[in-house]
């Protein structure tokens, strides 16, 4: 008798256990997190401003080697140019997923600490959840607070006579810079010289 009490006992504390444990755990889904925030979006669009530029470039560069096939220099200026754009893109994708996991990490950490949560699963690998336990739009909500800006990107532009051209940037050019007369407070011209003097 003593013997099915004590196992009554055990199964009651284990299933409180259970309940206090499914209570202070929530899950997320990373990949709305990165898609559908304010962050993850400013990132996305800074690498989309980056391609296209990047692909304005290719499409000069395609029309100047149809037009010079032979040119072995003009070949090897641009596998350099574009390897720089490669580099240049591999950092700023690093960058870009270093900020939104910097946000992300902080809105988790302040969504577990205010709803008492022990930990915060990532719902991919998982097998089965209550979707009362999923707090992505919570965490979204926090993320969206933070507004996120990234460093425009400078790339070597050619220009369709295969020459350096101005360098392009992202996400616009900078406007021109005075001319020495506006600098000085003066006009960019000098008067008209007076006709009765000589």
């Amino acid at each position: 008798m003593r013997i099915f009490s004590a196992l009554a006992l055990a199964l009651c504390c284990s299933l409180a256990l259970a309940g206090c444990v499914s209570n202070s755990v929530a899950v997320v889904d990373p990949s709305r997190l990165f898609q559908d925030s304010g962050p993850g979006k400013a990132g996305f669009e800074h690498l989309s401003r980056i391609e296209s530029a990047m692909q304005a470039q290719l499409e000069i560069a395609r029309k100047l080697m149809e037009k010079s096939p032979n040119d072995e220099a003009l070949r090897e200026r641009f596998q350099k140019i574009f390897l720089g754009y490669q580099q240049i893109v591999g950092a700023e994708q690093q960058k870009v997923v270093e900020r939104i996991n910097e946000v992300m990490q902080k809105a988790l950490d302040d969504c577990r600490a205010r709803k008492g949560y022990t930990v915060i699963l990532s719902t991919e690998g998982l097998l089965s959840h209550d979707p009362k336990a999923d707090v992505t739009n919570e965490v979204l909500a926090e993320m969206n607070r933070v507004e996120v800006t990234f460093e425009p990107v400078t790339l070597e532009e050619l220009s369709p006579s295969g020459e350096k051209a101005p360098a392009a940037t992202d996400p616009a050019p900078a406007a021109a810079a005075p001319s020495a007369g506006e600098r000085a407070g003066a006009p960019d011209t000098a008067p008209a010289a007076d006709p009765a003097k000589k």
